[in-house]
């Protein structure tokens, strides 16, 4: 319904305009009416109460997008894992020419053959320290990035763990480095072909969520923000741990589309679990402030708000804080919690 508010002997033209009523004042009085007579405003009062911002968004859980894997030399595949397999440090990718290629957990691949004492590199100390936590290498064995005759002795012991011939040297087809352990997500080579393609996608061997938002909802994202999951059966929290640009098919207006991967703090909780959920981002909050749902605010087209008192019909100007699931803080003299104001709807 119109509104129409009095001010003194000022009167005031009232238009509702997206659920806030725009106030332009004028000369003389105007009471309160339609063409059918007298029309009962509604109503609501000031209350007492927190505020949020936080949001709402649905994200599907599962094991995330898939990484190919590829076969480092040309040859036959021999052995593939099967669909669904968990694969830690340690654990056999596949085979091609029956030579097992090993995940090792780290952030540099190896790039050149390791087969004699004195090499150097970020490459050898990801295959040190990789040695050392299957329990091939001590821990003190000289410095990590530096290929020793303990490295050596190291190798050979994993050598014949595998059941391959004991060299006590690492070349590329030996080792896959990734940045953690994986789950096989589908089988792509088939056995007795060429490894000349992707072999394996492979995906986190833990459930993760991910979810896509505009350009207008990623204020306050980062990575380590903490969030709450819930799906119809339960509930659990969870991290942001990687933010990326989308796809350009996914592009928006106004800016790029990101898509958010969290990971789950307690994955057993999410062990049965599928599909979509619903993941609150958590925003600034506001507690104990005086509110009114944000169809009682008067948008003066002079600028400013003001909210229309039942009691006298006055209106009262107000400042406004956070706006948070259709309600806004007001604050302003002679507004307190029970306060009745006139409201659109």
């Amino acid at each position: 319904m119109r509104r129409r508010a009095v001010v003194g002997t000022v009167g005031a033209l009232v238009v509702v305009t997206a659920g806030v009523v725009t106030v332009t004042l004028m000369g003389g009085k105007q009471p309160t009416a339609t063409a059918d007579g007298p029309e009962q405003a509604k109503t609501t009062s000031v209350v007492r109460t927190d505020l949020s911002s936080s949001q709402d968004f649905t994200g599907s859980l599962g094991f995330g997008d898939e990484m190919p894997v590829k076969s480092r030399v040309p040859g036959t595949v021999t052995w593939l894992p099967a669909a669904g397999t968990k694969i830690g440090r340690g654990g056999v990718l596949y085979k091609v020419d029956n030579r097992p290629a090993v995940l090792f957990v780290g952030d540099t691949p190896t790039y050149r053959k390791l087969d004699a004492p004195g090499i150097k590199g970020p490459d050898v100390k990801v295959v040190n320290q990789n040695l050392a936590a299957m329990g091939y290498l001590g821990q003190a064995a000289g410095r990590m990035d530096t290929f020793t005759a303990a490295s050596q002795a190291a190798i050979r012991k994993w050598q014949k763990a595998l059941k391959v011939d004991e060299t006590g040297i690492l070349d590329l087809p030996d080792v896959v480095v990734l940045p953690a352990p994986v789950r096989v997500g589908t089988v792509t080579a088939q056995l007795g072909t060429a490894a000349d393609g992707p072999l394996l996608g492979v995906t986190s061997d833990a459930k993760v969520v991910t979810l896509s938002l505009g350009p207008n909802d990623t204020s306050g994202v980062t990575s380590g923000t903490k969030v709450d999951i819930s799906w119809p059966d339960g509930r659990t929290t969870g991290v942001v741990a990687g933010i990326t640009k989308a796809t350009a098919k996914d592009s928006a207006p106004g800016g790029d589309k990101v898509a958010v991967t969290i990971t789950v703090d307690d994955p057993t909780a999410v062990a049965k679990a599928d599909g979509s959920v619903t993941i609150k981002l958590a925003g600034a909050t506001r507690t104990g402030v005086l509110a009114v749902p944000v169809t009682a605010l008067l948008a003066l087209k002079e600028g400013g708000y003001a909210l229309q008192t039942v009691s006298d019909g006055k209106l009262v100007a107000v400042q406004t804080g956070m706006f948070a699931n259709g309600m806004v803080e007001v604050s302003g003299a002679g507004i307190a919690e029970g306060t009745k104001v006139v409201t659109a709807s």
